[in-house]
């Protein structure tokens, strides 16, 4: 039976569009494929995906792997993008939350969406499918067109859902190299602070104690010895401070760039996935616009708070927050553990001999924040911080 011309030109313009469409595919999962970092590669993931379909705007978003949550990444395209990530309860987690497509011809207002920024951009019809490998769930990638555009088709769910397929398989690879190189990375300084712990510390420390012992025992008269001996004792306490100061450097997290709630979340998924220790993070504000000096001492703070969770607590768990106000900066790190060691919890001051404590609060006090340390009331540690934005003299 012969078919009708038209229905037979348009059945191979149908197969010229499958056709284009495939060797798009193709093209734009070979790209993704060269990207190196995640950072970099969600960016060109949410840039191909509108190519792919023809958008006008995107987006990304890849959850924190411990579960809570909170989201990890968020990248978009074709709009401004901003440095803090969004709460987490818009239209573009739907995907995630149901592990389903969401195909919208038009987005309505809602009491949620008027409490949108003033800058958000307003849409129109929305496409968002799953970031789902055959274990987990990523995240969403998710697409829009302005008010009053064509609404997406089956056949352009059916195409991003092929290429989400790709992207999570090379967002799942980037995420297993990252932790590789971020364990090899941790445990090689582990390593060398420990070395420096148990041999350069502890012999100037017993250097410190021997000297001390020799000033005590010899007699007065002897002004020339004492005055070499207390020369001996200056050079131990800066050899000793500089050798805390590199141990203490090297519990410093990796960095990532310009950017503190990253840095932070990229410490504490580190922290969960080497210790096994469930730890979260709770942010209140623009932390990204805390002034430099003072987020590098917050960080160092969190860093070191949890080394001390990991070695003396045997907690369960560890909760940082961190609050950014308009004048000064606030960090609590809690755990659910044994408490304070006696010689803390009953002093006065913080001995010098738990150098990490002594150092976090020397770093606070030198730029007039204010350190607490103390047991809570059902058990566990607190350290409290707070760190004004305009240093004190």
């Amino acid at each position: 039976m012969d078919m009708p011309d038209g229905a037979l030109t348009n059945d191979l313009e149908g197969i010229k569009n499958r056709v284009r469409e495939l060797e798009t595919l193709i093209m734009l999962n070979a790209k993704i494929a060269m990207q190196i970092d995640l950072d970099s590669l969600l960016q060109t993931i949410v840039d191909c995906a509108r190519e792919l379909v023809g958008a006008r705007m995107g987006g990304i978003v890849v959850v924190n792997p411990t579960g809570s949550h909170l989201l990890q990444y968020f990248k978009v395209s074709g709009v401004s993008s901003s440095d803090q990530l969004p709460s987490g309860h818009g239209l573009f987690m739907v995907p995630y939350r149901t592990a389903q497509p969401v195909r919208v011809d038009h987005v309505q207002a809602t009491p949620a969406t008027r409490k949108q920024p003033k800058d958000h951009p307003r849409l129109g019809p929305f496409l968002g499918v799953p970031l789902k490998s055959p274990n987990k769930l990523l995240g969403s990638l998710f697409l829009a067109q302005a008010p009053g555009s064509s609404p997406f088709t089956v056949q352009d769910q059916l195409l991003l859902s092929a290429f989400a397929t790709q992207a999570t398989i090379a967002i799942d690879s980037a995420q297993a190299r990252d932790n590789l190189a971020y364990l090899k990375i941790l445990q090689e300084r582990q390593r060398i602070s420990q070395g420096l712990h148990s041999s350069v510390a502890q012999v100037l420390f017993l250097l410190k104690m021997e000297i001390d012992r020799s000033q005590k025992a010899l007699a007065t008269d002897y002004p020339e010895l004492m005055e070499r001996l207390a020369f001996m004792q200056s050079l131990a306490d800066k050899g000793l401070h500089d050798i805390k100061s590199a141990i203490f450097s090297l519990s410093e997290p990796l960095a990532a760039a310009n950017n503190l709630e990253r840095q932070l979340r990229q410490m504490i998924e580190g922290f969960s996935r080497v210790t096994g220790i469930n730890a979260e993070l709770a942010v209140r504000g623009m932390i990204n616009q805390i002034p430099e000096r003072q987020a590098q001492v917050l960080s160092k703070v969190i860093g070191e708070s949890l080394n001390n969770v990991r070695k003396h607590s045997h907690s369960p768990m560890a909760l940082v927050s961190v609050v950014a106000h308009p004048t000064h900066a606030t960090v609590s790190i809690q755990d659910a553990g044994v408490g304070l060691p006696i010689d803390i919890e009953t002093s006065a001051t913080i001995p010098s001999s738990r150098y990490g404590v002594f150092a976090m609060r020397s770093l606070v006090l030198q730029i007039g924040g204010r350190f607490e340390i103390f047991t809570n009331d059902g058990g566990g540690t607190t350290v409290r911080v707070n760190l004004p934005y305009q240093e004190t003299e």
